[in-house]
């Protein structure tokens, strides 16, 4: 796989050409397209793939999968014709700005098109710097290289295969492609609607709203698709948390969501079915993360 591949690079938005062509020589090529290759086997054959819902953290062996992946159309032009693209190029009086290094393939079959294509983050790390002190070791002897160049690792952060994207850390893939259309979140009309639910008590609404980050969003949205709202009462939500261990408190048949945010996550959790006690040791516990069992 990637035999031959161009090298190119994936700028951050608002760049005139967001992909260009990394000039390499051959034997540079060669050892980025080998090493690149070998980093996608355990995504493509060697770990046990799960489907993505933004809510399970995968275990070493495991990997993360989106089917029907729109793989945005500035990668798949690049990936049929790389000699058409712009040659990124050092400006000593401009910062660079690399998200992405990758590398891809275009086959055919059945009159269709498939692309496989491999990504690897970009690092502000991985910048060789004119203004560091890069040192290399030669015969004995450190010598200091003072042009300015990029490193690139052996690893990869996801793969794109047959209309896939696998991957092993949401967390490093977010950093590559906007992911948010594959999960829910609550829109600001949900975190509203969810503040003025009946069953809830909020001291401070608009304080509320703009502690609703990316977790809590997408901890609302989980609960409003459950239903378990609706379909249980406060005094009832009350006695199955103290079950697990956890205090939640109820005036005038509501829950009162407390104003900090740790207690804040731990009730929304709680909702979400990711507070539980152990069976064993009965300590309560807070997961963040968990799929169904099949």
């Amino acid at each position: 796989m990637f035999d031959n591949s161009s090298i190119m690079v994936l700028l951050n938005d608002g760049n005139e050409n967001p992909v260009q062509l990394l000039e390499v020589d051959k034997t540079t090529q060669a050892a980025i397209c080998s090493s690149f290759s070998d980093a996608a086997v355990p995504l493509l054959s060697g770990k046990q793939i799960v489907p993505f819902d933004g809510s399970y953290k995968p275990n070493e062996d495991e990997g993360l999968s989106i089917c029907n992946f729109h793989l945005p159309e500035v990668i798949t032009d690049a990936v049929r014709n790389p000699l058409g693209l712009q040659t990124f190029a050092y400006n000593k009086d401009a910062e660079p700005d690399i998200r992405a290094i990758f590398i891809g393939e275009r086959t055919e079959a059945d009159n269709t098109e498939i692309f496989n294509v491999a990504f690897q983050r970009f690092r502000k790390e991985q910048y060789l710097s004119t203004k560091k002190f890069s040192l290399f070791y030669d015969q004995d002897t450190f010598i200091l290289e003072n042009r300015w160049g990029i490193g690139i690792t052996d690893t990869i952060d996801c793969v794109f295969t047959q209309m896939e994207l696998r991957f092993s850390s949401y967390f490093y893939a977010r950093q590559i492609f906007d992911l948010s259309e594959y999960y829910r979140s609550a829109t600001d009309a949900e975190v509203q609607s969810f503040s003025g639910l009946d069953l809830l008590s909020l001291a401070d609404k608009d304080q509320f709203q703009s502690m609703a980050d990316t977790w809590i969003r997408r901890k609302i949205a989980a609960i409003n698709d459950s239903g378990v709202l609706k379909n249980n009462t406060a005094a009832k939500i009350k006695k199955l948390a103290q079950s697990c261990g956890l205090e939640i408190t109820v005036e005038n048949k509501k829950l009162i969501i407390p104003a900090d945010k740790k207690k804040l996550k731990e009730i929304l959790g709680f909702l979400d079915d990711e507070v539980y006690k152990g069976a064993f040791t009965e300590e309560t516990y807070i997961t963040n993360s968990k799929r169904k069992v099949q």
